[in-house]
């Protein structure tokens, strides 16, 4: 593991302290920062510099913070990542992150890691010959069935993130159903979870799957539902069916 990845290992979910030297209303060039941002005293990065780190969850400008490290900036091909830390107990998903630092990242080629993931897709569905059948997707990732779904990006609402996933892995488009969702939550480490919304949609067409991400499709009944999806998931969209 390089250096740069220990220091974010090591410090996700740790409290620190980040003096700031660029303070909501700071001007740098064309850009006038929305956040605080600053450094983190005795961390030292990967270009061997003080750790930079953004402050989410503060409206107002600082000279000090003591917060915790929720996530981290990646920056690909370039060795100044970037922690992001909140108040303690405040929250922020992939996609609300990589919203708030767009102003400075836009120019680079960037992956967010965080403690809270967030992910939405599709239960889709067909009538066939009055019956309706769901259809499922085979994740070569996870070697698992699932439902079309994926994380959500910058500025996207949970049906926006639900139907583009649903597009990119099947080629489908749906009318979703909004008035309810299924959410349900489960943890991925000691210290990350990750929350999953899916909404109800109707699709029609022949899928159209999405090579290197889904290796099949299958449509089902949803008394079969059981067969291949995890409980927490099937227990979560009962009330869609």
């Amino acid at each position: 593991m390089s250096v740069r990845e220990n220091i974010i290992q090591e410090m996700m979910g740790k409290m620190v302290q980040v003096i700031v030297d660029r303070p909501i209303g700071y001007r740098h060039g064309d850009i006038v920062y929305p956040i605080n941002y600053g450094y983190i005293p005795g961390i030292i990065a990967g270009d061997g510099e003080p750790q930079d780190a953004y402050i989410l969850g503060i409206t107002e400008p600082l000279s000090a913070f003591d917060g915790v490290v929720i996530g981290a900036v990646r920056r690909k091909n370039d060795v100044e990542d970037k922690l992001v830390v909140a108040p303690a107990g405040v929250v922020f998903h992939q996609g609300q992150i990589a919203e708030a630092v767009q102003f400075q990242e836009q120019f680079f080629d960037t992956s967010i890691e965080s403690l809270f993931r967030k992910s939405c897709g599709v239960l889709p569905y067909r009538n066939n010959n009055g019956v309706k059948e769901y259809l499922l997707v085979y994740e070569q990732f996870s070697q698992c069935w699932s439902l079309p779904k994926g994380h959500m990006e910058a500025g996207e609402t949970e049906s926006q993130t639900a139907l583009r996933e649903l597009m990119e892995e099947t080629g489908l488009t749906a009318q979703l159903y909004t008035d309810k969702t299924a959410t349900f939550e489960y943890p991925i480490s000691p210290i990350c979870r990750k929350q999953v919304v899916f909404f109800l949609g109707q699709v029609e067409g022949t899928p159209v799957l999405q090579h290197g991400e889904i290796e099949s499709c299958k449509w089902v009944k949803a008394e079969d539902l059981t067969k291949y999806l995890y409980a927490d998931m099937v227990k979560a969209c009962s009330h869609l069916l």
